[in-house]
């Protein structure tokens, strides 16, 4: 067996001067504080175990990539900001990583998610991205919640075709261009967010979706609340339920044939429904 001894005295001296996921000759791979340094000293960091930032991140592409399955990434009040490009944090291929406690803002996604499984992303605070949290094919089991998701250039949350089970609750959502977009999406549940003042729909959920869930939601004073276009088709086989629709242009437009539309509250809209 290799002696670790030397190792183990250059990872101390390592982390007096700066502290982060490590993995040093004999891989000790540490749960870690990032010590106060310079604002892109992390930048481009692959995450091999819990971190926890102790200052902001300024990053000229992806700020963070989680290289681990079960790692949880805690911006501990701070925000990763980002070039208008890249991602504020990547996750590919991974199992039960968490992004908890900060602000991420100016990336292409702030969070991006692909053939990944049991995500959790908690207690963010995303603005000015392309898209707040980008759920890609083969993202399963993802849990957004308890997050805000402010002026993003497109969608507060995208849940793509090929991906599948995952749930978006107890969120704020406003001055996006949409706040969920449910893009052919498979059995996923958005139930108790708020969507408030986007700038074209609260939802908008696009063929092939189905089997999903929208429900317990306050949707108000967007140009349309859940908006159900026709493309190849419209989509069906999903529920709206319980939703608080007001004060929209429009309530829900777009075909609600083949879905589920029961015990809404529709209040001071301009249409309840429209096509």
């Amino acid at each position: 067996m290799r002696d670790c001894g030397f190792w183990e005295s250059f990872y101390q001296l390592l982390r007096r001067t700066r502290s982060w996921t490590a993995v040093v000759g004999c891989v000790l791979a540490v749960t870690a504080t990032a010590a106060s340094g310079t604002a892109n000293d992390l930048c481009g960091t692959t995450v091999l175990a819990d971190l926890k930032l102790d200052h902001d991140l300024v990053c000229s592409g992806t700020a963070l990539v989680a290289g681990a399955d079960g790692v949880r990434i805690d911006l501990a009040g701070h925000t990763i900001t980002g070039p208008g490009n890249g991602a504020g944090i990547l996750i590919a291929g991974r199992r039960g990583v968490w992004v908890v406690g900060g602000r991420i803002e100016n990336f292409t996604a702030g969070v991006q998610v692909n053939s990944s499984s049991g995500v959790v992303v908690k207690n963010m605070t995303f603005a000015a991205n392309g898209e707040g949290v980008d759920l890609q094919a083969g993202s399963r089991g993802a849990t957004i919640k308890e997050n805000w998701f402010f002026d993003h250039r497109a969608r507060g949350v995208m849940m793509r075709a090929g991906s599948v089970d995952n749930v978006v609750k107890e969120n704020e959502f406003s001055g996006n261009n949409v706040g969920v977009a449910l893009n052919g999406t498979v059995d996923a549940t958005v139930k108790e967010n708020v969507m408030t003042s986007n700038r074209a729909a609260g939802v908008r959920i696009n063929v092939p979706a189905a089997g999903n869930l929208v429900a317990e939601n306050t949707i108000e004073a967007n140009p349309v609340g859940i908006d159900i276009p026709v493309t190849t088709g419209s989509a069906v086989g999903n529920t709206f339920r319980e939703n608080r629709i007001s004060n929209n242009t429009c309530g829900i437009k777009g075909p609600t044939a083949g879905n589920t539309v029961s015990e809404n509250v529709f209040t001071l809209n301009g249409a309840d429904f429209c096509s």
